[in-house]
């Protein structure tokens, strides 16, 4: 399967998800949002919710009419919290490793795994439309067998976005990202870095070879490391 390969059953993922959208500073819903890890692009674009009523329906039934399904454009909403801890935050984002001149930062709704000076997002791979031949593959793989495969791939294989505040407008891959930059002004974290006691050190340059696409074992370490350089309560990472 490839250097990304995947060996542990996803836990079954229950479609609908409690949590709150954040219309603007004012105005919050409360809302049961659809959180599909077959299509991640359902909820990092326009994003699809139902009410109390409909989810009470939905669960006694497993069936539910269109009617009842709520669809909010990007533009409709700044984020969503889960109830599980999760936060999703809509941001601006140009993909930097294509290296193509002229593109136009493309509003995305991504999960939020770290707050404070510096940001971090998991952007996940759409299932759909141009996709590589190993996604494919499991896609495939996933049709024939079950969806857990397809469920559980996407959770381990995604893109890591960092934002510097301050120092970059919009967040940027971690793989191309100056590591200096983000967390060399902390003399104490560098220092560990260099001396991987994050065990990020080795993850970096490791997953270099692979490019942009990460592991949850890579964002673990980065995490240790990033947590450490933004302080204590700065984590954002929920539960699955």
């Amino acid at each position: 399967m490839g250097a990304f390969a995947f060996s542990i059953q996803a836990p079954a993922q229950s479609l609908y998800e409690k949590g709150k959208i954040q219309i603007n500073k004012r105005k919050v819903l409360d809302a049961y949002i659809q959180i599909d890890f077959r299509f991640p692009q359902r909820f990092q674009e326009d994003i699809t919710y139902i009410e109390e009523d409909a989810f009470l329906k939905w669960q006694k039934t497993g069936k539910l009419k269109n009617k009842h399904k709520i669809k909010l454009k990007l533009s409709k909403f700044e984020g969503f919290t889960l109830e599980n801890g999760k936060v999703f935050e809509v941001v601006s984002y140009a993909d930097l490793t294509k290296k193509k001149l002229g593109m136009l930062p493309k509003k995305l709704c991504l999960e939020r795994i770290a707050d404070g000076k510096v940001k971090a997002y998991k952007l996940y791979s759409h299932t759909t439309g141009k996709i590589s031949h190993e996604l494919a593959d499991v896609v495939f793989e996933s049709k024939m067998n079950k969806d857990y495969l397809l469920i559980d791939y996407i959770r381990d294989n995604f893109q890591i976005l960092v934002q510097k505040v301050g120092e970059h407008k919009n967040p940027r891959n971690l793989q191309s990202a100056n590591l200096l930059t983000l967390i060399g002004d902390d003399d104490r974290v560098r220092t560990n870095y260099d001396q991987n006691h994050y065990g990020f050190r080795d993850q970096f340059v490791e997953r270099q070879k692979f490019g942009v696409i990460v592991n949850q074992e890579y964002e673990k370490a980065f995490l240790k490391m990033l947590n450490d350089y933004n302080g204590p309560g700065m984590s954002t990472a929920g539960t699955d």
